[in-house]
């Protein structure tokens, strides 16, 4: 969760040496990848931008609000945020609704692929491990099943929420809720499965003492949830 998944760094087992590593690679994707790769005047307001990412994992990224803080247009804002996908520096988690146009429009969340860029609380860590544990394994099922796998979060107006919405062809396979050090089923969590009967129904949480099952909703840890389960269970 501290040091990020690049083995020089994590075998290191060093935070110095990962900090300092960390901000050297980030430098060099910024300043010399995406500047040869792309057309951006402004490196010092990109490089802002992604500090600005850093610290808002899990949060609702308001495109309006990052350009009000950098000082460039939300259409910017946006090209350069797709510009970081491509490079595989964030990724982003839409809303789940019936109508893809309706997603679209809603906030997305951003996430990071290297767990070590993540700024914030131990919450934000294990919310952006889970996260990018959960992509890596859907594009494996993808590559390896040939169905369409998406992840989404799902929220309504009086806002409960889900962290993470699991779909299959576009249908529910599982909703999966994260809590870092609570193991009562959230009731968001359990507001959803009574309303949209998903396959299956998970809250991951940091620390528990041995997995559960309550209310129709299976309450573990990331490691045991994630140690051979694939799409057919």
């Amino acid at each position: 969760m501290t040091l990020g998944g690049f083995p020089e760094v994590f075998l290191s087992g060093d935070e110095r040496l990962a900090r300092r590593w960390r901000r050297e690679r980030l430098d060099r994707i910024i300043r010399e990848d995406i500047r040869d790769l792309e057309s951006i005047r402004n490196i010092g307001r990109l490089s802002l931008l992604v500090d600005l990412l850093r610290e808002r994992v899990g949060g609702l990224i308001r495109i309006s609000n990052l350009a009000e803080d950098i000082q460039v247009s939300s259409k910017t804002v946006q090209a350069w945020l797709s510009i970081l996908e491509r490079m595989y520096v964030v990724f982003t988690v839409l809303p789940y609704t019936k109508s893809l146009p309706r997603a679209v429009l809603k906030p997305p969340k951003v996430y990071f692929f290297d767990n070590g860029d993540v700024s914030g609380d131990e919450g934000a860590h294990f919310e952006n491990l889970v996260a990018t544990s959960l992509i890596k394994r859907l594009h494996y099922w993808e590559d390896r099943e040939g169905y369409r796998y998406e992840l989404r979060y799902l929220r309504d107006k009086e806002g409960r929420e889900v962290d993470f919405v699991i779909l299959k062809d576009g249908e529910i396979e599982e909703l999966i809720e994260l809590k870092y050090g609570d193991d009562t089923p959230s009731r968001s969590l359990r507001y959803y499965v009574e309303r949209l009967r998903p396959k299956r129904a998970t809250q991951i949480v940091s620390r528990v003492s041995s997995p559960f099952d309550k209310d129709g909703i299976r309450v573990t840890g990331p490691l045991s949830y994630f140690t051979g389960l694939s799409p057919s269970s």
